[in-house]
This record gives C-alpha cells, sequence and structure tokens, in this order.
C-alpha cells in the first residue's frame, strides 16, 4: 500500500506541471497575464525531462513578452536554446526561441545581433507554413530596417507581414503592419500612401475597439496632417484626434495634442504641449517630430528666426540620426548574413557533388561487379544446362539400348520357350500315347522302352534335371533360383515336382518322372499351393501364378 500510494503522488505530481503548461499554452495567445500566473507557480517545480523544462522556458518568455513586461529572459531563453538547438525536428520550439531571443537583444540595442537571429528564423519558418508567426517576424525585421532609416526595405517587410496577417485572419497586427507601412511611407514623402494606410489601420482598430490601436492611428494621422502643408485636416478627424490623445501623458500624446492646437491656429497652446513633451522624455525617433512640429508653430506665429533655428535643429537629429543608423547598417548585416548562408550553401553543395560522385562511383561499381556475377551465374547455368542436355542425351542412348537390349532378351526368351515347348511336347506327346493310345505288342513294347528311357533320363540324370532347372530359370525369370531362396528347408522331391510344374509338364508325364500316381501328383500340387500361399514370400505370386488352378483326376 506504500509503494502504491507513492506511486500515485509520483504520476500527480508528473501529470501536475503537463496540466499547467497546457493551460498557459492555452491562454497565452489571448490573456498573456493569466498565462504568466500559472507559469509563475511552477518556478520551484522540478521538471520530469529536459522538454518540460524547456516548453516553460519558452512559454513564460512568450508570456512575458506579450504581455509587455519589461524582464530579462535571456536565462530562460538560454534553458530553451539547449534544448531545442540539439531536436532539429521541433522547428516551431527553434523559432520561437531564436525570435524571443532577437527581441531579447533589440531591446537591448543589439540590432545587428537581432537582426541575424531574425533572418534565421525567417530560414527556418520557411520550411513550414506558419503565417503569423512569419508575419511577427517580418513585422520586426520592418521595425529594424525603419530605425535604420532603411525605410524601402522596411515598407516592403511590413507590406508581407500584413498580407500574412490578414491571411492567418490576425486584424490586430494587421492593424500594427499597417501602421509601419504608413510611417514608412511617411518617412519617404509618399503621403497619399501613408495617409491610406493610416485610414486602413484607424479602421481595423476601430473594429477592434482597440484604444491603443486608435490613439496610435489618430496620432499618426495627425503627425501626416502636420507634414501635409496644403492640405486642411477634416474637423471631424481633428475633434476626434483631441478626444482620443486627451489623457495621454506621454510624450508622443503631448506631440499629437500640440500638432491639434496648431491644426486650430494656436501657436501659445502648442508650445506649452510641446514643452511637456520635452519634459516627458522623448527618446531619439520622436524628437525629429517634436523639433519639425515646433518649426510649424513657430513659422504660424510668424517666428522666422526661431523656425529656422527648429528648422536647422530638425536637419541636424536626422543627420545623426542617419550617421547612426550608417554606423551598424542593416543592409549590410543582411548582406553579411546572406554571404555566409550562401558560402554555407555552396560548401554543402560542393560535398553533396562529392558525394553524389562518391555515391554514382559506388553504384556503377555495384553495376559492374552485378554484371560479372550475372554473366558468370548465366555462364554457368549455360554450362548446367549443357551438362543436363548431355545427360539426357545419354540418358536417352541408355534408354534406347535398354530398350533394344530388353527386346533383344525378349526375343531369346520367345524363342527359348518355344525350344522348350518343342522340346518338352514330344515327351509329353509319347506319355500321352503310352498311356492312350492302343497298338501292336511289338510296336507298344517299343515305344515304351523309348519312352521309358526319354522319361527315366529326365527322373533320374541329375545332368538333365540341372539343364531343365536352368531352362525353367531363364523362361520364369530364376523362378527356381527364389524358390530355393525363399523355401530353403523344402524337400528335394518338392522341388524337383515344382521343377516339372513350372516347365509346364501335365500331371500324366509328371507322374512317370516321380512313378507316382496322378492323384498323388495332384495331392502334392495342392498342398505345395497351399504352402506357398500361407507363406509370406517375397516371390509368392510368382510361384502362385505359375502353379495354376489345380484339378482334380486323370
Amino acid at each position: 500500500m506504500l509503494l502504491l500510494g507513492w506511486l500515485l503522488a509520483a504520476c500527480s505530481a508528473g501529470s501536475q506541471p503537463e496540466e499547467t503548461l497546457a493551460q498557459a499554452e492555452a491562454l497565452v495567445a489571448e490573456k498573456p497575464d493569466s498565462a504568466l500566473l500559472l507559469l509563475q507557480s511552477l518556478e520551484n517545480t522540478s521538471f520530469r525531462n529536459r522538454a518540460q523544462h524547456a516548453r516553460y522556458a519558452l512559454l513564460h518568455a512568450e508570456a512575458a513578452e506579450r504581455a509587455e513586461i519589461a524582464e530579462n529572459n535571456d536565462s530562460l531563453l538560454r534553458i530553451a536554446w539547449e534544448y531545442y538547438s540539439k531536436h532539429p525536428n521541433e522547428i516551431r520550439g527553434i523559432c520561437k526561441t531564436r525570435y524571443y531571443q532577437g527581441r531579447s537583444r533589440l531591446r537591448q540595442g543589439d540590432k545587428p545581433g537581432a537582426l541575424r537571429m531574425f533572418l534565421e528564423v525567417e530560414e527556418q519558418l520557411r520550411t513550414i507554413d506558419e503565417p503569423y508567426y512569419l508575419g511577427l517576424l517580418y513585422l520586426r525585421i520592418g521595425g529594424v530596417y525603419r530605425a535604420e532609416l532603411n525605410f524601402v526595405t522596411a515598407y516592403r517587410y511590413y507590406r508581407e507581414a500584413r498580407d500574412l496577417f490578414m491571411r492567418s485572419e490576425n486584424p490586430r497586427q494587421t492593424a500594427e503592419a499597417l501602421l509601419g507601412m504608413s510611417v514608412s511611407a511617411l518617412r519617404m514623402r509618399d503621403l497619399g500612401r501613408a495617409r491610406r494606410d493610416g485610414s486602413m489601420a484607424l479602421e481595423l482598430a476601430d473594429d477592434l475597439h482597440d484604444d491603443t490601436l486608435v490613439r496610435r492611428s489618430l496620432g499618426l494621422l495627425a503627425t501626416l496632417y502636420t507634414v501635409t502643408e496644403n492640405e486642411r485636416i477634416p474637423d471631424d478627424l481633428r475633434q476626434r484626434i483631441e478626444h482620443a490623445v486627451r489623457n495621454d501623458t506621454t510624450a508622443a500624446g503631448h506631440c499629437t495634442l500640440a500638432q491639434t492646437q496648431l491644426f486650430r491656429n494656436r501657436p501659445d497652446s502648442a508650445r506649452y504641449y510641446l514643452r511637456l513633451a520635452e519634459k516627458a522624455g522623448a527618446d531619439d525617433d520622436m524628437r525629429p517630430m517634436l523639433e519639425y512640429t515646433a518649426y510649424r508653430v513657430e513659422a504660424r506665429a510668424g517666428n522666422y528666426r526661431e523656425a529656422a533655428r527648429k528648422i536647422d535643429r530638425f536637419i541636424f537629429l536626422n543627420d545623426s540620426l542617419t550617421r547612426s543608423a550608417l554606423q551598424i547598417s542593416a543592409g549590410m548585416i543582411e548582406k553579411e548574413y546572406f554571404r555566409e548562408r550562401t558560402a554555407f550553401a555552396d560548401f554543402r553543395m560542393q560535398i553533396r557533388r562529392t558525394w553524389e560522385r562518391v555515391v554514382a562511383g559506388t553504384l556503377l561499381l555495384l553495376l559492374g561487379i552485378a554484371g560479372l556475377l550475372v554473366r558468370q551465374r548465366m555462364r554457368i547455368h549455360k554450362e548446367r544446362n549443357e551438362r543436363y542436355l548431355l545427360l539426357i542425351r545419354e540418358a536417352e542412348a541408355e534408354y534406347r539400348n535398354l530398350s533394344r537390349n530388353l527386346a533383344q532378351r525378349d526375343l531369346a526368351e520367345a524363342r527359348m520357350k518355344g525350344l522348350i515347348a518343342s522340346r518338352f511336347d514330344i515327351v509329353d506327346r509319347l506319355g500321352k500315347t503310352l498311356y492312350e493310345r492302343e497298338n501292336t505288342v511289338a510296336g507298344q513294347a517299343a515305344m515304351t522302352r523309348e519312352v521309358k528311357r526319354l522319361i527315366e533320363g529326365f527322373a533320374e540324370n541329375g545332368e538333365m534335371l540341372r539343364e531343365l532347372e536352368q531352362i525353367v530359370d531363364m523362361a520364369h525369370d530364376e523362378v527356381m533360383q527364389k524358390l530355393r531362396r525363399n523355401f530353403p528347408k523344402m524337400k528335394e522331391a518338392d522341388v524337383r515336382l515344382l521343377c516339372y510344374i513350372f516347365g509346364g509338364f501335365s500331371p500324366q508325364v509328371i507322374s512317370l518322372f516321380m512313378e507316382e500316381s496322378v492323384a498323388n501328383v495332384y495331392a502334392r500340387k495342392s498342398r505345395l499351393k497351399s504352402r506357398i500361399k500361407a507363406s509370406d514370400a517375397p516371390d509368392r505370386e510368382l510361384f502362385l501364378a505359375l502353379l495354376g488352378p489345380v484339378s482334380e483326376g486323370c
């Protein structure tokens, strides 16, 4: 039970961080503050593996970035990068980590390092279809180029970001991209395009009911009408701008209020708001616009000496920004990055060509070896077929020889059987004549003596008996030799009787050969047939076939 309780506790402890991370991941896009609170509850948690720890670190950095909390997340991003850099298949994790690392460097003022990371992420994101993240990346790259006063390239990146956000249906980010396009067009003195893009951004901000975006869009339009000398701002738009930035105490807000006072032809009020903007601490990007607005205010008030001083100050600040931008040019960084990537691609191409040559050479060698093996195999197969054909021809010749020998043997057997039949037919006829034919006393006596002489020769002469056995063996497949092998204990008289029977002699003649009655011959034949039939001799069927049926009578 203790072990079971410990296992349940361990499982619950291991699943709790995973559930919290899943909840934070679902909230990080829309509610980054709530996601950050969930992630802060895991600060002292020991994660089960490095993947879980890397996921936590990346989510924490992303939530802090989305919530616009200015904190140093380099240590968390370093944890995430240590894991994702060793897992190249985790492309989304790699891209997010490098993106937020670039954002961190951008906040620290390291624009070259940030741009190199952004370009690296762009190369990775092109391998997958992620329009939202690619749009965010282009938005940041456009900001870098705008800060470097490369407004043409900045406008191009902002436009691509807008298209990607529209494709992924993210109106807020689309408005951000339109604002970037409008600012870039303004700096390029393309006022028509800048006004068009700013108006579209204002429409999206109104649809989203986002006060921050509305205020930024209205401030940009105020700047546009400040720069435009021959076109007057509509009254409803001016009133809306005044209402939107009335409570904005930032330098940008005070500058916009000064511009609205300029639209109303109130130079004293415009100077008041410009002084507030100076006290609010305007950044380097805002200072040129403050000086230009002050120039317009002084020119409107007829204070041309002060207006000339302000325009000289505006030109000096722009030149300073240009000089600082030229010291570290984003275009040079991009060029250097792509030069390195091109060199690396060339190196990879050389390696690839080398390997292709090696693989091609290996394949050719293998094909050559395979060809030799196939040729050798075909030669062996051909020789084997020729040998088989030779064996077949030899077998056919042997078969013809055997057929010829069998035909000769059959002919010899037929002749032998004819000789046997002709030789013993005489004896058979004489014997029958001795029994059946009635003749004169002298003729019958002479015939009787001749027949007895022949019969006694077969009955008593050992050489004639051996010759008879040889003839029977030749005529009936060595039946006498098989009989002696199958029945080694059979009496010699029974063997003689079976030899006469196998030779085809009739019972009457056999009775004369053996000097027994015909009935006794029939009885012995029947007894021998029953004995053979009851035995398990290998050649039993041959003996029974030669014995034939047993009949009674003379």
